[in-house]
């Protein structure tokens, strides 16, 4: 595999963060992330249930301060082709809070750079769907959203998401972009009409149930997976890879959505994530549970995790280990030895002592050549 160099994620520089104890030890190649104290976000392993559940939509309106009547909203569905029905599935229950709901539609259709800074400009929040990565970072980068959204970040807007919604935000990650059953012309075929052309604002009447295809990473055909070890491949699995895939590099990492479960290719996420993790040895990695999420307000950062759900962390005094495992998010990193080591992030922290930058991204951040591919198979959408 030809690994390739490029620019990864930028931080505030300070000389104070190299004595602190960091959660997972910090090699030369690496230093403490300093973040913009008006960086805050919700990253989700699952956006379908995280965004549709009353415990984790309450947390990511509280991060804005505001009464959810005096929160606007704006869902950006690129990674799902902007189809209705997976809009639906993540912001009905913010418009059921009284939060104004609006999309930005720009997978299928050109959309001015005023309109798109007007729209972001309006928004508390910023939700990007699931779907397919890879796709949604380069129509952004093609329309130049991913400065607009850069910039949002830093000026104290909520960026948050689920699956691709969680990845992007972060220097790359774990992603089923290459699975053919994400790509546009296959998704757009099979919901038909149940692309937006326009620039909306949300209507619950809308809401879609004729599919249960949740339009994010993971969700294809996930069922529970916590035990880490190898999953016996059905007669069903398809023939596809997962691929490293980058994000805007407004925070650092490599992270994997879904951990926890196991998709149509039938190769559980966390033991692909550590043979990612060994491709790519230089990046610290992040591990999130299906029904969990890391929430980032500003220095401090706080693990949730959906009640009566369960995950891949075992507390320490549970009786039975499969059924008391609760959703939770994994730190991963290569030692100076070649050796992967796993352990789960503590409930709530610094974000300096949680995320580690690269000290040289164009020569530490490595691509993966197999993107080139679904890029070609997957072709971008260019008016």
């Amino acid at each position: 595999m030809v690994l390739l160099p490029r620019s990864g994620s930028s931080g505030l520089v300070a000389s104070a963060a190299s004595s602190r104890t960091t959660i997972a030890p910090c090699p030369a190649n690496r230093r403490p992330f300093l973040p913009n104290p008006s960086l805050k976000g919700i990253f989700a392993g699952s956006g379908s249930a995280s965004m549709s559940h009353p415990y984790m939509a309450q947390k990511l309106v509280e991060l804005t301060q505001r009464p959810p009547e005096d929160v606007s909203l704006l869902y950006i569905g690129t990674a799902s082709y902007d189809i209705a029905k997976f809009r639906d599935k993540q912001t009905n229950l913010f418009s059921q809070m009284g939060v104004s709901v609006e999309s930005l539609n720009v997978a299928n259709q050109h959309v001015p750079k005023e309109k798109m800074e007007d729209a972001v400009d309006k928004a508390d929040i910023i939700l990007v769907s699931g779907g397919n990565t890879l796709y949604a970072v380069d129509r952004w980068e093609y329309l130049g959203l991913d400065e607009l959204l850069r910039g949002a970040a830093h000026h104290g807007k909520v960026m948050a998401g689920g699956s691709a919604g969680a990845i992007c935000w972060f220097d790359g990650g774990h992603s089923d972009s290459g699975d053919p059953d994400t790509y546009r012309l296959a998704m757009l075929d099979q919901f038909e009409d149940g692309a937006a052309t326009e620039d909306t604002a949300y209507n619950p009447s809308s809401e879609s149930t004729s599919s249960t295809l949740e339009g994010e990473e993971g969700s294809a055909r996930s069922s529970h997976y916590a035990d880490g070890n190898t999953a016996e491949q059905d007669a069903n699995s398809e023939a596809w890879e997962y691929i490293r895939v980058e994000g805007l590099g407004i925070w650092p990492g490599l992270v994997c959505p879904h951990y926890d479960r196991i998709q149509s290719n039938g190769v559980p996420r966390m033991t692909d994530f550590d043979s990612m993790m060994k491709r790519h040895p230089y990046e610290l990695g992040i591990g999130i549970d299906h029904h969990a999420a890391l929430e980032v307000d500003g220095e401090e950062f706080r693990i949730l995790s959906i009640p009566g759900e369960t995950g891949s962390v075992i507390p320490e005094d549970a009786s039975n280990e499969k059924e008391d495992a609760v959703p939770g998010v994994w730190i991963k990193y290569v030692d100076n030895d070649g050796m992967l080591h796993s352990k789960t992030c503590p409930g709530s922290g610094k974000v300096t002592d949680l995320l580690q930058m690269l000290e040289d991204p164009q020569k530490h951040l490595l691509l993966d050549e197999k993107v080139e591919l679904c890029r070609k198979e997957n072709p971008l959408l260019k008016d």
